[in-house]
C-alpha cells in the first residue's frame, strides 16, 4: 500500500508506504512519486517519507525505490525525514539510500511522525524554503 501527497505550499511530499511492496505496485508508487518530485521543475523540496509497517523490498522492487531515490535528489530533494518501525526496512532503505547518494547527507531518521515533521519545520526554516514557495506561487 501507498500514498504520496504533495504539499506544495509547504515544498513537502509525503510518501506512506507499507505492508508488502510488490514490484508493480513499486512501479505505480515511482510513477506517482516521479510526478509529484517533477512539480518542482528541479526546485528545492523536502519529503517525509512514513514507511511504518513496510516490509523488506524484494530486489526488483528495491532497485525500482533506489532509482526513485536518485532521481528525487537529482531533482531538488534537499531533506528527507524518514520514519519507519522495522529495523530491517530502515536498514535496506539507508542501503538503498546511500546508493543514491554515497554520503547521504539528506536522510534524518526519526522514532516518530511528530519529530519528522519537527525536522522538517525547522528545515524550511533553515532553508528559507517557505519563502521559496510563497514567491513560486506569486509568480
Amino acid at each position: 500500500m501507498f500514498e504520496v501527497t504533495n504539499d506544495v505550499s509547504r515544498r513537502t511530499i509525503t510518501a506512506r508506504m507499507s505492508g508488502f511492496m510488490r514490484p508493480n505496485e513499486m512501479k505505480e508508487y515511482v510513477a506517482v512519486y516521479r510526478k509529484a518530485t517533477d512539480s518542482y521543475g528541479g526546485g528545492r523540496h523536502l519529503v517525509l517519507a512514513d514507511m511504518r509497517g513496510l516490509r523488506p523490498l524484494e530486489p526488483e522492487s528495491a532497485n525500482l525505490f533506489s532509482e526513485v531515490i536518485t532521481h528525487g535528489r537529482k531533482n531538488g530533494c534537499v531533506m528527507c525525514a524518514h520514519v519507519s518501525d522495522s529495523t530491517i526496512a530502515r536498514l535496506q532503505t539507508a542501503r538503498v539510500a546511500s546508493e543514491a547518494s554515497p554520503n547521504d547527507d539528506i536522510t534524518v531518521d526519526c522514532v516518530s511522525l511528530e519529530e519528522a515533521q519537527s525536522q522538517l519545520a525547522k528545515a524550511r526554516v533553515r532553508l528559507s524554503l517557505n519563502n521559496e514557495g510563497q514567491a513560486a506561487a506569486g509568480r
